[in-house]
């Protein structure tokens, strides 16, 4: 007697369509995106990008023209003599772009990598900070 499993159909169905259009790792390099967080406080914008597995040499974060964008990579190194029956990690390259408005400061940008997650400040303009004013007596 067989039992019914149909989560067991809808991973081999998954399995199916993931070989049928996802490219090969002999076909070069496979680019994905990473998860990624962004919130804002009285600090500046912070982006907390996901990235396990990743060496921190192999992250470039580069800040220009109202752009902040982030590139990495996660080389997958095959082993000989190993039959591989399921890889669900995520491995290749990837380069996400991020729209900075002009209310932050790209040209101090802080950048801190801990335990797999990149966390980037993204500090506000000076200009767009409150000031308090004084009020003069007269």
């Amino acid at each position: 007697m067989l039992r019914f499993d149909p989560f067991r159909e809808l991973e081999e169905l998954q399995e199916r369509l993931a070989r049928a259009f996802a490219p090969q790792a002999q076909q070069g390099p496979r680019v994905y995106a990473p998860p990624v967080d962004v919130w804002e406080d009285e600090e500046g914008l912070h982006l907390l990008v996901y990235l396990p597995g990743v060496e921190p040499e192999k992250v470039e974060v580069v800040a220009e023209e109202g752009v902040l964008s982030v590139k990495a990579e996660r080389p997958f190194e095959k082993k000989e003599n190993v039959a591989y029956h399921r890889l669900e990690g995520t491995y290749g390259t990837f380069a996400r772009s991020f729209n900075v408005p002009s209310t932050y400061d790209l040209s101090r940008v802080q950048a801190r990598f801990r335990h797999g997650v990149l966390h980037l400040l993204v500090p506000r303009a000076e200009a767009t900070k409150p000031k308090k004013i004084q009020v003069q007596v007269e």
